[in-house]
């Protein structure tokens, strides 16, 4: 574990500290003197132990003070994250690192989880559609032993390429941030994008690209099994969904990226 997820395990070690980080997320920004009420501390009797525990948070990186109110920092939000939901899982039972995914979170930057999330999405369509193309080849060599239609091939030359290239730099992160093979998961309790304060947008970019690929083995397969006929107006609508959806994913994950590199142009400034 780097030195970094120390101070910020070490900062979240304390209830209180906790406390504080949740109060001051809840209402996006707090006053000392707010904060202090919600504690239910005596500013008389107990500031000194009340800014030692804003002297961790803040040396950690977990909150910073701007005009006289406490912000969460992006550390801040993807530690609480991560030990709220954490929290819940393990009811207290210090698991936090069993992954790796703390001390990535910490060190990862905006655009290396916009790359690690296209890799985990690349994957996945590409492996789908990889699989189902050697499906539809089985079928029609069982069908009609012999004849092999060309057009079969076009999705495996598409979708193989795109899952190897996601390999290679799932492979690349995985070794660079030493997460572990969490860094493959998708949407269980370990995956490792859950914890990043950009999730609603991987969430949504998720949704869409799954709608592209489902549409788009419909598009495939349904004309190939008779289900429907090819150039219908059932086909022509399923092509229509697949491009719209393909369409909202582009624009998505140009907004994401757009984000990203906003989001680094703030932290180097």
């Amino acid at each position: 574990m780097s030195s970094k997820s120390e101070e910020v395990l070490k900062a979240l070690s304390s209830s209180t500290r906790r406390t504080i980080m949740r109060q001051i997320s809840e209402k996006g920004s707090a006053s000392y003197t707010e904060i202090m009420q919600v504690l239910g501390l005596d500013p008389s009797l107990e500031s000194g132990r009340f800014n030692y525990h804003l002297k961790e948070l803040s040396e950690a990186g977990l909150i910073e003070r701007i005009n006289g109110e406490y912000r969460i920092t992006d550390t801040g939000k993807s530690a609480l994250i991560l030990v709220d939901q954490v929290t819940r899982e393990s009811k207290g039972e210090a698991k936090v690192d069993r992954f790796g995914v703390l001390s990535a979170a910490m060190s990862m930057s905006p655009r290396t989880e916009l790359t690690l999330f296209a890799s985990q999405m690349g994957f996945m369509f590409g492996s789908m559609v990889s699989i189902l193309t050697f499906a539809l080849l089985a079928i029609n060599n069982a069908l009609t032993p012999g004849l092999i239609l060309p057009m079969l091939f076009l999705p495996l030359f598409i979708g193989f390429p795109i899952a190897i290239i996601s390999i290679v730099k799932m492979i690349g992160i995985l070794r660079r941030l030493k997460v572990g093979f969490s860094v493959i998961l998708f949407l269980g309790n370990n995956w490792f994008l859950i914890r990043s304060p950009n999730r609603n947008t991987f969430f949504l970019l998720t949704f869409t690209i799954a709608g592209t690929v489902i549409c788009s083995i419909l598009t495939i397969i349904l004309p190939f099994v008779s289900v429907i006929v090819l150039f219908s107006i059932q086909w022509y609508g399923l092509t229509l969904s697949t491009i719209g959806f393909a369409i909202l994913t582009v624009a998505l994950f140009i907004r994401a990226k757009r984000r990203a590199d906003r989001m680094e142009e703030i932290a180097d400034e």
